[in-house]
């Protein structure tokens, strides 16, 4: 049997967690969502700070590809593009079903752009980034339900 100094045990602990938030800010908490037959792979926001950042500064986004802001009450949240070095889609969810949609947002020209802010026309609890042109692609629409493979 091994034993371990309290020293040795708490410099393990140590390591592990070292590790945890390495791996997690190198890999996002992540899920799958399915509207109207297609896939996505998605990056969960839930912080306040995944919030803030959400995809900026970013170059690109993979096709089939999106991040979800998760919040824990329905309000009509605003928007903008931040950072952003691409245009988007948003789509504003309520429960599962497509309330709203957003589409082909451009990004801003450069840093000092005046920066325009988007919110639905009605109260959501999550909304959906993708790609500028896929809402279009696969012909999304509200009332469309969304399932997320937790």
């Amino acid at each position: 049997m091994i034993w371990f100094s309290k020293k040795k045990l708490i410099f393990f602990i140590f390591l592990i967690t070292i590790l945890l938030i390495g791996w997690y800010t190198a890999h996002p908490l992540g899920t799958k969502l399915t509207v109207r037959g297609q896939t996505f792979d998605i990056e969960l926001a839930v912080t306040e700070q995944e919030k803030q950042r959400g995809l900026g500064y970013r170059d690109s986004l993979a096709q089939n590809s999106g991040m979800l802001f998760i919040y824990d009450h329905a309000e009509q949240y605003g928007f903008w593009m931040k950072g952003m070095r691409f245009p988007l889609d948003i789509i504003w969810i309520k429960e599962d079903i497509i309330v709203d949609i957003t589409n082909n947002i451009p990004n801003p020209i450069n840093d000092s752009s005046q920066l325009l802010s988007f919110q639905p026309k009605v109260a959501v609890d999550k909304v959906l980034e993708v790609n500028a042109g896929t809402v279009n692609r696969l012909g999304i629409q509200v009332g469309d339900t969304v399932d997320i493979n937790n």
